[in-house]
């Protein structure tokens, strides 16, 4: 539905108000709105992009929106918003929210740099100078690729919150075709962690499906750091049995207990622990995949039939994937999971459609999304797969990457060492 829009971007954050419906009357809401951040003189508007959250404009703000709000309640969130500023920090005003990364990052940037030098003479170099720091850790990749990074640390509602205006993802079914959607679709399994990203587009069948097939092999990979972390999901806090032991949290602590530890020293120990449980490298690589699926834009979802359809499918023979790159990076550790997706906007197919990184503390996976109707290069190959990884030069440049291949659609068993080692004193 058409709307006037107005966007704005603060530090570190950025939300829009969409105004409908368009006729006299919203249109005449939305001229004021724009003169809280602008003047009229001679009949023409005049608004800066940079503002500052001065005491005059957000008492602006907070009379605008008690004079309008009731006709349209959405302007609460413009004072709450407003009023949350610092004193006197600089924020944009935009017509619309930037969709391409490349500008959005210099936009960002040029925020950040306003605030922590102020609008001063050398406000240009100072920019400059941090955006050449960003140019040298990422390469041009932003020329080549829009990356989206879903907010972990608030509720995150990816879809339509409607649900009679919803169209499973998965399945393309909606509630005419007899889909329900009575379930929480977490975009992230929550048995990993997530409770704030929820995919709206997903319906009960799907949900159920993903949830009983597939995501049991990412979630049991990742069993002994998801009590080490204390990661709560739908039970509570995991409790991993093994049939010589098991984990579990106690007064946040994490308790190991095994029939089979082996003295390598004075100082180091090991703990071998026999799962009861298997999984299947496929299906792991499919469940990484599903939370690519729930988490891009809807746009590109029409260029990954071919994806959905693999992940879906209960497979009967071994396919050639790429392999998935994984690491211990210890910067930016976060218990909560989070996803990054990059989509290629240039036409290039010597690189891939789509390729996300997944983190959960400290491990980072980053993986190709595959058959994409958009790619017509083999990245299971070497040469092809290295191609790639050299244009994330941020990834590339890094060490300790393993290379792992999740061809496999048998079952392998999970079995866990665990090397404790006593701290040597300070």
């Amino acid at each position: 539905m058409e709307s006037y829009s107005i966007y704005f971007m603060t530090k570190g954050d950025g939300f829009g108000i969409n105004l409908q419906p368009t006729n006299e009357e919203t249109g005449t809401v939305y001229l004021e709105l724009l003169t809280c951040f602008g003047d009229i003189k001679d009949n023409i508007l005049k608004l800066s992009s940079v503002q500052k959250a001065t005491e005059d404009l957000k008492h602006k703000v907070s009379e605008f929106v008690a004079k309008y709000a009731s006709s349209q309640p959405i302007l609460n969130r413009l004072k709450s918003k407003i009023s949350s500023l610092s004193p006197n920090e600089y924020f944009l005003v935009l017509q619309s929210m930037p969709t391409d990364t490349s500008e959005k990052i210099k936009l960002e940037t040029y925020i950040s740099t306003l605030n922590e030098f102020g609008n001063s003479e050398d406000l240009q170099s100072k920019f400059e100078g941090k955006m050449r720091v960003l140019d040298e850790f990422s390469g041009d990749l932003t020329s080549k690729y829009n990356m989206n990074i879903p907010r972990n640390d608030r509720r995150t509602i990816i879809g339509n919150a409607k649900k009679e205006s919803r169209c499973c993802r998965f399945c393309n079914k909606t509630m005419n075709d007899g889909a329900t959607f009575k379930k929480v679709a977490h975009a992230i399994p929550e048995g990993l962690g997530n409770k704030n990203i929820i995919l709206c587009d997903e319906c009960d069948d799907c949900n159920g499906f993903f949830g009983n097939y597939i995501e049991p092999s990412l979630i049991e990979h990742f069993d002994i750091y998801r009590v080490f972390l204390g990661l709560k999901g739908k039970n509570g806090t995991p409790k991993i049995k093994y049939k010589n032991g098991h984990m579990q949290i106690e007064n946040n602590m994490p308790i190991v207990a095994s029939q089979n530890i082996e003295r390598v020293s004075d100082k180091e120990i090991k703990v071998h622990l026999d799962s009861t449980k298997r999984f299947t490298p496929a299906k792991l690589y499919k469940a990484l995949c599903k939370i690519t699926l729930s988490t891009i834009d809807e746009e590109h979802v029409a260029d990954l039939k071919e994806t959905i359809k693999w992940m879906k499918t209960d497979d009967q023979k071994e396919l050639r994937l790429p392999n998935i790159a994984v690491n211990v990076v210890h910067s930016g550790f976060s218990k909560e999971p989070q996803i990054v997706n990059y989509v290629r906007k240039v036409d290039n197919t010597d690189i891939p459609h789509v390729v996300s990184e997944f983190r959960l503390g400290s491990f980072v996976y980053v993986y190709i999304i595959p058959f994409s109707e958009k790619d017509n290069v083999d990245f299971s190959s070497d040469e092809n797969y290295q191609k790639f990884w050299d244009t994330f030069k941020h990834y590339s440049l890094g060490k300790g990457w393993r290379f792992d291949c999740l061809n496999s659609i048998n079952e392998v068993s999970i079995n866990e060492t665990i090397r404790i080692v006593k701290a040597e004193k300070a």
